[in-house]
């Protein structure tokens, strides 16, 4: 079989995605948690039990039951899970584990409910959070009666404060895609996650405004680089 570019357009769409999952593992220092699992424990239905470990031991296996809600009955978005899981991850005593109860699998099993509302109280983000974040908007497979208007390719941190996604559409056939500048902090130079009003305004800007945001970049993996940082801001 021969792939032609647009069949591979689309397989290169499906690695950033696949890539976007696996590129934010839990990293503590020298240390990598893996996700063995995530279940639901049959005594709470108020949280999810997520099951990390070291991806070479399965003894090595700590499971983490984290709300689902804040204390004010409010959902918490993943993102906000899953960086404060990495601070637990980080937190907890070898001496914690071996005094916790275990599960059916032997399992020992942590509460993160202290330490995930503190964190959605006062939220410390990574630079990987927020590229996460900012890429996953646009690689979410649109729905089947629902025709996705962008697609993502490609992704690059530039520097410590902005990411460059790199867009198309499922139309493009053999076009290169285009870059997309993203801020990842804010005025403050704190981290910040979620670039919603990018994903949401960016089809609309394709009908013609987007043009005034190019900048002059010279960039090989697109054919043209469109600034949003100041726009995202008001500025």
């Amino acid at each position: 079989m021969t792939w032609d570019e647009t069949g591979l357009s689309g397989l290169q769409a499906q690695l950033a995605r696949e890539v976007l999952g696996r590129a934010t593992a839990f990293t503590l220092g020298p240390e990598v948690r893996l996700a063995r699992g995530v279940v639901t424990p049959p005594e709470r239905a108020d949280v999810g039990r997520v099951v990390v470990w070291d991806g070479q031991r399965l003894d090595s296996s700590v499971a983490y039951d984290l709300p689902l809600t804040d204390r004010h009955g409010g959902n918490i978005p993943k993102g906000h899970l899953m960086a404060a899981l990495r601070d637990t991850l980080a937190d907890h005593s070898e001496h914690e584990v071996e005094q916790a109860p275990r599960d059916a699998f032997g399992i020992p099993v942590l509460d993160a409910s202290p330490s995930v509302h503190t964190f959605v109280t006062e939220p410390r983000f990574h630079l990987q959070d927020a590229l996460h974040a900012a890429a996953s908007a646009f690689a979410v497979p649109p729905e089947p009666e629902e025709p996705a208007e962008l697609r993502l390719r490609g992704f690059l941190l530039l520097d410590e404060a902005t990411c460059r996604l790199y867009l198309d559409t499922p139309e493009s056939e053999s076009a290169p895609p285009f870059g997309v500048d993203l801020p990842l902090r804010d005025e403050d130079g704190s981290v910040v996650v979620g670039v919603t009003a990018a994903h949401a305004a960016l089809p609309v800007l394709l009908l013609g405004e987007l043009e005034r945001l190019r900048k002059d970049a010279d960039d090989p993996y697109c054919r043209a680089v469109y600034d949003l940082e100041d726009w995202l801001r008001g500025r």
